[in-house]
């Protein structure tokens, strides 16, 4: 009897060990595998030097003088609680207007040499960019029913009162590709816009003088 009680808190102990064991590995990889767009540390090195290699050169090369060398624009910087804060400030207006945020577009951008109304930018000016343009989910076309970036399309706020975040969702035609979907879409107009387009990060390498 004693050899028996003595096997089941063995076995009992080493149940207690496994579980403890593998619980966090288990829950690293469950973790990770939520976000299926993560990729190897390899693949992304892989990816910079391709677009410094190709894009990048043919943007030196558009930009460089004989007097100086144009350096691309390598990554775009934002501090992660500025994100957080962006997620929770799309979240809010979500909850204001009860009406759905599909997502977020990244559009790659280049800040203009001057604005339209002929002053110089004062900074950032003629460098690589891009920005965060939340998104609404629109009726699909053609394109739109197999990719699914092409029926979610940015848009701002029209506002209908006096809380600039109330209002109706309209579409950004301007950031719009020929084939994104257009069925459905509120079209924009003349009113005041509010805008929940993010940009201004810090960028590498920072522009020259």
């Amino acid at each position: 009897m004693m050899k028996i009680r003595t096997c089941t808190t063995i076995l009992f102990f080493s149940m207690l060990f496994l579980l403890y064991a593998c619980n966090p590995k288990s829950e690293e990889e469950n973790l990770i595998n939520e976000i299926s767009q993560i990729i190897t540390v390899e693949q992304a090195v892989e990816m910079k030097n391709t677009y410094q290699d190709s894009i990048g050169s043919l943007i030196r090369e558009n930009n460089s003088t004989p007097e100086n060398e144009y350096d691309p624009t390598l990554f775009a910087f934002i501090e992660l609680d500025s994100l957080k804060k962006y997620i929770a400030f799309l979240d809010e207006v979500e909850q204001l207007n009860k009406k759905k945020i599909s997502g977020i577009r990244v559009y790659f951008a280049a800040y203009p040499d001057t604005l339209k109304n002929g002053s110089k930018t004062q900074k950032y000016r003629k460098r690589e960019t891009f920005f965060f343009a939340p998104t609404i989910k629109v009726e699909p076309n053609e394109w739109g029913r197999e990719y699914p970036n092409l029926r979610n399309v940015p848009f701002y706020i029209e506002p209908t009162g006096e809380n600039r975040l109330i209002g109706n969702y309209k579409v950004i035609e301007g950031l719009l590709c020929k084939k994104d979907s257009r069925m459905g879409i509120p079209k924009s107009n003349e009113t005041p816009k509010t805008s929940l387009i993010l940009n201004d990060m810090q960028l590498t390498p920072p522009p020259g003088e």
